[in-house]
């Protein structure tokens, strides 16, 4: 299993997307506000040295998110690469640190863009409500900023991409602003007015303190590059290509700020600056009006100024939620916080819980909101520096851990990013360092911090020894080739698998069930016939079960291809005589069975041939079984009579899904009372089936999906049955892999021979360990959802099976935990979410509602699953009544 897992989340970022997220987030309202005060600090050429030499600081962090984001491509950037360092409580400060840093940047411009408004229209503040902290909060003020906050939230819930296409359109707009004011500037503008203010101080040591004053405030204009990593899970960019645009996004960012500083001091003379500092402090509006001599001009500067707020307000909501989510994925904060959208595959709660707290942040006023922004800058540099801390040590933990981006002179690299984000920390707690935080903004850092260790405290009293399962997870998929067995045998396999019996122990749960059955038999007489090409001894291979013999098959497909043509062909070279009966439809009824079986006895049939699907070769064997039997077939469903003979029966499968080519059941539905059930006889395990790989190539990609997905759940549900043994579970997890690694591949259109054998092989055992282990709830639930509605068997699974693993695994937490890592997870509680995204792969990520179930079904569903397919909720791991299985169906809608 050396492939990487599959994702929850959708990959819609090109690179384009992550670049505007990352300079949008970089970019926001300073540029506009504070231009004037960084060149009456160092002059106009001291403050672009200023600008340049903090953005060095800022690259060399960036330098080792650069390597780190493409060797971990997962949700949460700082969370899985603290994680893998410095375990899980490393990774707890960083993640809650950077996530503070996330919030309060949401909060403060959702602050910062009514504020703009005002400039605009200073008559826009209405309704006078209260004063905190000397700020007055008006109603008009506090309307738009929620307002506006609501419309953010929306826009991220709506789907990453959606906030990629806005995030696009407004950082355009920045850049055209800058690049306008800039080029009119080098027309308007005068070396003159450069005078006096290339530089501020009276010596070359009061010059270079200046410039030094501009530089450590610098960095903090540079905040949103790490935006990339925390969405690294869905961007859809070669991995090496992603480190390479974060550090652009860098370089652009320390670009547009030293030239904007350039364009306002070569447009605007010092005393001009000084007078629009301390007027308006709008220095680069008024410098844009008078580069382009029109007053007008200025407003399109203080608009692009908004455009900037609401990048990094959506640059760093996308961030934040994506770093909650993580959080929660590893059990360090609630895992409600997990949840994803079913249609746009993003946080929700994670997302509705820091638009709330933006919806409320404008209640508190401008001032408080600034408090909170400088504590957030504050985690910020934090999450940097534990995150420059990591780069050393993954460098000296892993030396061999694949790095698709790789930086030159690494260690160097690491140490210049541990000292300058060191330095920036310093200068939080420095007094005299000029960016200290305040006695208000230690007590909000602070209050942050307990909370989380309430977090840590809750999150390790609720999930146990589970508290940081991420680290191996992503440790797992950050390129190790290992296989799913070498894991289980691993220390790091062992010791999940501990975790796990540890936790069936202590919740004390009545019905689990056993590793290993204590003793059993096993009895299979089915003769497989596999292999490329082996549809070619199909003639000979019926030919030693008889002469006359009754072909069973479709309604078009095996006619379509040509397979039905050339077997019959094959058997009549070989003396024999063949007539068709192709009436079978999907879900197959037991009327159809019926007719069938009369044809073949007023034949004299001597065999029945199946050529098809597992609608088909079920079929087939109703067909067989009541030539040899009489009355009707539901008796022998429902085991009213029983019967021991059959016609011998040749299987010849057209699909990999059902396995029927490998047991003895036929699963056939009562047209008059929609009862779907199987027929259950050795007497149709085929005398001989022929599984040729080749022949299953022309599937649909729908079918292929459908009927992959049901070879799967054989596999699972037989895997952890209350009937598994050795001899099954030995076939299922030889199959389970095969699947799950040639699957999608398959479906995507990424075909070879071996996929195809793999996945064909893998159906066949599915088929076999059901005959002995059988199915479980799901295929229990959907036989009634078919029989109701004719839906197509394998999406009928689709809509059902998550929901049954979740009631389900804690039952049988040692085998779903097995099963979670084949499929990419690391524990039980993972399996459901990787059905999920590999559902996702094969576009099946369904509903019972998507099937035409309505809610008015429900009752006749669970009250007809529970008569149809008593044995099956027998045979899985837990307990389960009517309204237990109701309660899942509308789980499933």
């Amino acid at each position: 299993m050396g492939e990487k897992k599959g994702s929850e989340f959708n990959k819609v970022f090109s690179s384009w997307d992550i670049l505007v997220i990352a300079f949008g987030a970089m970019i926001g309202w300073g540029w506009v506000v504070q231009s004037g005060d960084w060149i009456e600090k160092a002059g106009v050429i001291g403050a672009m040295l200023g600008f340049v030499l903090g953005g060095v600081m800022i690259f060399f962090i960036g330098l080792t998110y650069a390597e780190l984001t493409p060797a971990m491509p997962e949700c949460g950037g700082e969370h899985v690469f603290s994680m893998r360092a410095m375990g899980p409580y490393g990774s707890f400060i960083c993640t809650w640190a950077i996530i503070l840093g996330y919030v309060s940047v949401v909060c403060f411009e959702a602050c910062a863009f009514p504020t703009i408004i005002s400039y605009l229209w200073p008559g826009f503040l209405k309704g006078y409500m209260y004063t905190v902290a000397g700020f007055r909060i008006y109603a008009s003020w506090v309307a738009v900023a929620v307002v506006f906050a609501f419309i953010i939230t929306i826009i991220n819930l709506m789907g990453a991409k959606t906030a990629a296409i806005l995030q696009t359109i407004l950082t355009v707009a920045i850049g055209a602003a800058g690049i306008a004011l800039v080029v009119a500037s080098l027309f308007s503008g005068a070396p003159s007015n450069l005078s006096g203010q290339v530089f501020e101080g009276s010596s070359q040591s009061g010059i270079l303190s200046n410039i030094i004053r501009v530089a450590a405030v610098s960095p903090f204009f540079f905040i949103g590059f790490d935006v990339i990593p925390q969405a690294a899970e869905e961007i859809n960019v070669p991995l090496k290509k992603i480190g390479k645009i974060l550090l652009l996004s860098i370089v652009l960012a320390i670009s547009f700020y030293a030239l904007v500083i350039f364009a306002v001091g070569y447009v605007m003379d010092s005393g001009s600056i000084a007078d629009s500092y301390q007027a308006s402090g709008l220095v680069t509006a008024d410098a844009m009006a008078k580069a382009f001599h029109s007053e007008a001009m200025s407003k399109v500067i203080i608009i692009a100024g908004m455009c900037g707020i609401v990048t990094s307000w959506n640059s760093f909501m996308l961030g934040g939620s994506r770093a909650i989510y993580s959080m929660a994925e590893s059990y360090m904060v609630p895992r409600a916080f997990k949840k994803l959208s079913k249609k746009h595959k993003t946080p929700t709660t994670a997302v509705w819980l820091i638009g709330i707290l933006s919806m409320l942040a404008p209640f508190a006023g401008r001032k408080m909101l600034v408090w909170v922004s400088d504590a957030g800058n504050f985690g910020c540099v934090l999450a940097y520096f534990m995150v420059s801390l990591s780069f050393l040590i993954l460098r000296k933990k892993e030396p061999d851990m694949p790095r698709p981006y790789k930086v030159r002179f690494g260690k160097v690299a690491g140490a210049l990013a541990v000292i300058m984000s060191g330095l920036m920390l310093i200068l939080y707690i420095l007094p005299s360092s000029g960016a200290a935080l305040m006695p208000q903004e230690w007590g909000i850092a602070g209050g942050w911090f307990i909370v989380g260790i309430f977090f840590v405290i809750g999150c390790k009293a609720r999930y146990k020894d589970k508290f940081g399962y991420y680290a191996p997870l992503n440790a797992m998929m950050a390129g190790s080739k290992t296989s799913s067995e070498e894991k289980t045998q691993t220390g790091e396999g062992t010791a999940v698998i501990s975790v796990e019996r540890a936790l069936e122990k202590e919740e004390t749960l009545s019905d689990q069930i056993p590793v290993m059955a204590p003793e059993f038999s096993y009895f299979l007489p089915v003769n497989i016939n596999f292999g490329p090409g082996k549809v070619d001894l199909a003639g000979k291979i019926a030919r030693a079960y008889g002469k006359k013999a009754l072909i069973v098959t479709g309604g078009s497909s095996a006619r379509k291809s040509g397979l039905l043509d050339r077997v019959k062909g094959l058997m009549e070279a070989e003396g024999m005589t063949c007539e068709i009966f192709d009436k079978v439809t999907p879900n197959p009824l037991t009327t159809t069975a019926m007719e069938g079986a009369s044809l073949a006895r007023s034949l004299s049939t001597e065999l029945v041939v199946a050529v098809g699907g597992g609608s088909v070769m079920d079929a087939a064997k109703g067909i067989a079984f009541m030539a040899k039997n009489d009355g009707d077939i539901s008796d022998y469903i429902f085991g009213r009579k029983t019967g021991d003979m059959a016609l011998p029966l040749v299987l010849i499968p057209t699909t990999c899904g059902t396995g029927s080519e490998g047991n003895g059941f036929a699963v056939l539905t009562d047209p008059a009372t929609a009862d779907k059930k199987s027929l259950r006889s050795t007497a149709i395990v085929a005398k001989a089936s022929v599984v040729d790989p080749l022949v299953m190539k022309t599937m649909p990609k729908g079918v292929l999906a459908s009927v992959g997905f049901d070879a799967l759940c054989h596999c699972i549900e037989a895997y952890t049955a209350r009937k598994a043994q050795p001899l099954t579970d030995a076939l299922c997890l030889y199959a389970i892999p095969l699947i799950a690694e040639n699957l999608v591949k398959l479906y995507r259109g990424e075909e070879s021979d071996e996929a195809w054998e793999a996945v064909t092989l893998a159906a066949t055992f599915g088929g076999m360990v059901i005959n002995t282990a059988g199915v479980t709830l799901a295929h229990g639930m959907e036989h009634p959802v078919s029989g109701k509605v004719d839906a197509v068997h394998g999406r009928g699974l689709a809509a059902i099976t998550p929901a049954v693993i979740e009631a389900e695994y804690r039952y049988n937490r040692v085998k779903f935990g097995r099963i979670a890592r084949i499929l990419g997870g690391f524990t039980a509680e993972d399996c459901a979410g990787r059905i999920r995204v590999l559902l996702s792969q094969l576009d099946m990520n369904i509903t019972l509602s998507d099937l035409g179930i309505g809610e008015e079904d429900i009752d006749w569903l669970a009250e007809n699953c529970c008569k149809v397919s008593a044995g099956n909720i027998d045979n899985t791991p837990g307990s389960y009544t009517k309204e237990s299985i109701a309660d899942l169906y509308r789980a499933c809608m």
